[in-house]
């Protein structure tokens, strides 16, 4: 998929189960999906790769984990077999900007090889993040929010601040490249961003955890989870209705089935998907 002269490709990492108390398990079998359990919720990981033409971006990093069948190695992110499916290198990829640092989003960053050592994935990436989503992270090891689902763990991120590879953005707007703008939205978690993307006529957003798949374009389920309920469901709202009058597509980060797609109204005026 292209957005103007972009090359954009979804990594998918595949479609995961998360149960209310955050543990995660990868469904080895997609043809064989039985109905979910009530206490069970179904995801997929599609981190975002651009093209530019003159450097490589990417849109939070995915679990890592080891989680690839390939690998024989288990503290290497699946992330790179990704990246090798579309040509790509880990070396290749100049700046990572994370939606927020809960760890489906952020832990594929880094690995600790045999020895004990943290490493970055990704070697050369500067990585972008809302300071208040840092400050987030580190409060949360003293102080648990005690909210449902996936939360911060930021003990491997410690090395890569150290090594000064991220960026702490302290605007509510701010252009990282040409036709790359982070959105500071909060809501999901206090530093949480969206990623606005133009190159010529054409717009895409990178929805993160405010909009994570098209099945939440009409519905709020995330109460439990977002730190800011009013402030996630305006936010949201806003970002649908920016991306109708600008006839953007919306890039999903935890869709199971469809990834991307302009939104439109139905007969209700409710905002429906248009994938094609």
């Amino acid at each position: 998929m292209d957005i103007g002269d972009f090359r954009t490709e979804q990594l998918s990492e595949g479609i995961f189960e998360i149960s209310s108390g955050g543990s995660i398990q990868k469904i080895r079998d997609h043809q064989k999906l039985e109905p979910a359990l009530p206490s069970v919720e179904r995801v997929g990981l599609d981190p975002v790769l651009i093209d530019t033409g003159n450097t490589s971006v990417l849109l939070d990093a995915g679990l890592g984990m080891g989680l690839d069948n390939k690998e024989p190695h288990r503290d290497t992110s699946n992330i790179l077999t990704n990246l090798e499916i579309f040509d790509y290198k880990p070396g290749d990829i100049h700046h990572v900007i994370l939606s927020h640092l809960h760890y489906d989003h952020a832990a594929g960053l880094s690995y600790t090889d045999r020895l004990g050592n943290i490493s970055a994935t990704l070697p050369n990436a500067r990585i972008y993040v809302q300071k208040s989503e840092w400050e987030a992270a580190i409060g949360s090891l003293a102080n648990q929010p005690g909210t449902r689902g996936i939360g911060y763990e930021p003990d491997d991120l410690y090395r890569l601040v150290a090594d000064e590879r991220f960026v702490f953005l302290e605007k509510e707007r701010q252009e990282i490249l040409k036709g790359i703008t982070v959105i500071r939205t909060g809501g999901h978690t206090p530093g949480h961003q969206v990623v606005r993307i133009r190159s010529g006529k054409e717009i895409a957003y990178y929805c993160g955890d405010l909009i994570p798949s098209d099945y939440h374009l009409n519905h709020y389920v995330l109460s439990k989870v977002d730190t800011d309920n009013t402030k996630a469901r305006k936010a949201k709202m806003l970002l649908m209705q920016q991306a109708y009058r600008d006839q953007a597509t919306l890039l999903f980060y935890h869709s199971v089935y469809n990834k991307a797609g302009k939104v439109t109204h139905d007969k209700n005026r409710k905002f429906v998907l248009k994938t094609k």
